[in-house]
This record gives C-alpha cells, structure tokens and sequence, in this order.
C-alpha cells in the first residue's frame, strides 16, 4: 500500500450550542516517492502550514461545521510523484461589516469555525500552490524543499516565513496580495531564481534578507496598496522603479542613476545579484537595504 489516508474522524459536539464539529485526521507517508505537489485552496477559516518533523511524511487536522463547509482531500500518484489536493469550500453566503478585513467579523452565523493545520514533509522536492479566499494563515516553509511556489492571499492576512535556506532552487516564486495584510520574513533563503509580487488593495511587507545562492529576476506590481520591501545588503542590487506623480516611492540604502534607476553601493561581481523591477500606481513603496 503505497500511502495511508486519513487514519480516523470523530464529531465533536459542544454542550452550549446545537453546532456540531467534525474534526478529520490526515497522514500519508511517502518514502516510495521522490517528488512532491501539493495544491491546496481554502475558501474560508484558519489555516496554519508548518514542517512535519518526520521526513517524507505529512500529517493534518481539518476541523469544520459539516453544515457549512465542506473539504475535498484527495491523494494521487503519477510515477515517482505524489500529488495532494485539498479544496475547502463553503455554501454559505455572507456579507462584510465595515469594520476592517477580519472573517470573524462576517455575517456567518453564532459559533462558525472552520480551520486547517498541516505539516509538511522534508525530504522531498515539492511543488507548492496555495489559494487562501477570506481568513488567516500562518506558513512557516522552513526545512522545506521548495522547487516552485505559488501563493494566492484572497482578503486574507497572511503571515509567511522560511528561517532556513531551501535545500534545492526554487525555480519560481509568486505571491498575490489581495485585500489583506501580507507579511513575508526571511523569503531570500527560498533561493528562487525568479520572485513575482502583485500587491493589490492591501498592505505587503517583503523581507528578502536570507542566503542567496544565485541570482534573482525580482518583479513586483503594486496597484492601490502599499509595499515595505526590505532587500539584503550582501548582494547586488540593480533596482527600476516605474511610478506616477500619485505614488509614492523612498529608497533607501542605493545609489541613485537617474530615470528611477538604482544600485548597490558597493558593486561585487563575486556576489549573486538581484535585478529587480517595480511597477507602482497610485499605491506606495519604501525600499530599504539592510
């Protein structure tokens, strides 16, 4: 038997209310394969994705009003490659208060729940696509071995961090932030060769400090939000900014040389270098070397 699906579900009913939850318990071991995908869409909720300490191994908690949402967890093969997909959906209309971006301020009902809490295998080259609609998610990639990733934050806040450098290249990198906050730590040690930002409405913070490997193609898109991007300072940096008089733009920490065109201070061609070039519309962008 190549995997193991879920291992056992059990209901949970709390006393106060008629609610009743599910709370479902996944783990697949994947030591007959070598490669990795992972496509994950959550509509609504909590989500939390960390590094499983037994390699080659992934385990997860989905917990849920059946009333209300409902997930699809299927696990598949294609030769050497093992493919989990999760798809958490939701059939229940709701409305936004006017009190900020928080999905517990939506209109869903007493006592609506649903999250997820994954850890992730190391070990094994995975190929990471992760879509968020309404929520919180807290993604630590740290240990894993990314060789593509993708992140799509909906409205949700997310938080994003990799402590460690990424033990194979990560050929592409892209995250969209839609209308939510998005915070990105330590996202140099993806050791990517292309890194693709699209901020939205929201507000984005980028930490690119981490060890560089090799060059990165960095490309980022700001609209109607705003943009703190922190880049490393051992590297080259060769930075446009393409902006309008209803911008925004500081950068701090590189030589200017005219018609929006910056670098490194102090060139080192024994360095990798980050060539990277930014779009803003009526949004705002402060860049920092650090």
């Amino acid at each position: 038997m190549k995997y193991l699906n879920f291992l056992f579900i059990f209901s949970l009913s709390f006393g106060q209310t008629d609610d009743e939850f599910i709370r479902d318990y996944y783990k697949y071991d994947l030591n007959e394969y070598e490669l990795l995908e992972i496509d994950l869409n959550f509509a609504l909720g909590e989500l939390k994705i960390s590094t499983n300490d037994k390699p080659k191994t992934i385990s997860g908690i989905i917990e849920y009003d059946p009333e209300r949402t409902e997930t699809d967890v299927v696990f598949s093969t294609l030769g050497e490659k093992a493919i989990l997909t999760i798809n958490g959906e939701t059939g229940h209309d709701f409305q936004c208060c006017d009190d900020g971006i928080n999905f517990k301020d939506f209109n869903l009902g007493d006592n609506f729940y649903n999250s997820m809490d994954f850890k992730l295998a190391k070990g094994i080259p995975t190929e990471l696509q992760l879509g968020f609609g309404l929520g919180e998610a807290n993604i630590d990639l740290t240990d894993l071995s990314l060789s593509y990733f993708e992140l799509d934050c909906g409205l949700s806040d997310v938080k994003l961090e990799m402590e460690s450098s990424n033990k194979i290249t990560c050929e592409r990198v892209s995250i969209s932030s839609g209308l939510g906050d998005f915070n990105g730590y330590g996202l140099g040690n993806l050791n990517t060769r292309k890194f693709i930002l699209d901020v939205g409405l929201g507000s984005a913070t980028i930490d690119l400090r981490g060890k560089f490997d090799e060059d990165m193609d960095l490309s980022i898109d700001v609209g109607l939000g705003s943009l703190e991007l922190i880049l490393p300072k051992d590297v080259n940096i060769k930075l446009r900014v393409d902006h309008s008089f209803l911008s925004s733009v500081d950068v701090d920490g590189l030589m200017s040389k005219g018609r929006n065109k910056y670098v490194s201070k102090d060139w080192d061609e024994n360095r990798p270098t980050i060539i990277g070039d930014i779009s803003v519309g009526i949004g705002a962008v402060d860049v920092e070397v650090d």
